[in-house]
């Protein structure tokens, strides 16, 4: 009997012991292949395996912590919202047509949540607080090359990448694109590959020029109501939502 329990505590300490080796490990996926460390490793120490392998373009790459599901609950929240807004609204209204599109939309997005931190191999290496430590847990930095496409997605007709054109402003790429009736006529939403959020006027009285970085992603907000600011804070979350999310290469 005192045999068996002598095993029984060793085979515990053993599964105790490998529980938690596998919980200090920090894994780190860059694009499809894993890799697996023992100790908390910096940004740069990651990027230096991949670093030579690819012509990436530093700025549309990112990172997301695969162990923090925030992003996949702060969307169905933003569904949620979307399927009340529905209800408020006449079946065959411009209003409910925009949201129905967007539900399916934002749907259809694969989200993961992204740390907020610039990627570039050369700036991790030369500047202290742009080579942060990975503490054990889960993630993936995601690394491409330069794209040629913006993201459109909201009140537009057509949601989808956009060929990128050199020297084009916010504004002449929201008008060249279709959108719907309800759309607002005033301002849109520009996420940048870095993760920023910027909203940009494109009605006469508040043009801006400002070109857009081939990756970014313009979100055509629906337009707000007069008495109510439910569909305002709506296109926020959505706009906040679309920095995780993994947009199709």
């Amino acid at each position: 009997m005192r045999t068996l329990i002598h095993t029984l505590l060793i085979a515990a300490f053993l599964f105790t012991g490998i529980a938690t080796a596998q919980r200090d490990l920090v894994t780190v996926m860059i694009n499809k292949q894993t890799y697996q460390f023992d100790r908390p490793i910096r940004l740069s120490s990651a990027l230096s395996i991949v670093a030579d392998s690819g012509q990436w373009y530093w700025p549309t790459a990112a990172a997301f912590d695969l162990s923090n599901d925030s992003a996949e609950h702060d969307k169905e929240v933003v569904l949620s919202n979307i399927r009340e807004l529905l209800s408020n609204f006449d079946s065959n209204s411009d209003t409910h047509k925009a949201l129905s599109s967007l539900y399916q939309q934002v749907g259809a997005w694969t989200v993961s949540t992204r740390l907020k931190m610039p990627i570039s191999y050369n700036r991790a290496r030369l500047f202290y607080e742009e080579n942060p430590m990975f503490q054990p847990g889960k993630y993936w930095i995601r690394l491409d090359g330069r794209p040629n496409v913006i993201h459109f997605s909201g009140a537009v007709a057509k949601p989808g990448a956009y060929q990128h054109q050199s020297d084009t402003s916010v504004y002449t790429a929201s008008h060249n694109v279709a959108k719907l009736r309800d759309a607002d006529k005033s301002h849109v939403y520009v996420i940048l590959p870095s993760g920023e959020i910027e909203r940009k006027g494109v009605a006469l009285w508040n043009l801006d020029f400002s070109q857009l970085m081939p990756g970014s992603q313009v979100y055509v907000p629906i337009s707000s109501e007069l008495f109510s600011n439910e569909i305002s804070l709506l296109n926020e979350r959505v706009a906040a939502l679309a920095v995780n999310r993994i947009l199709p290469q």
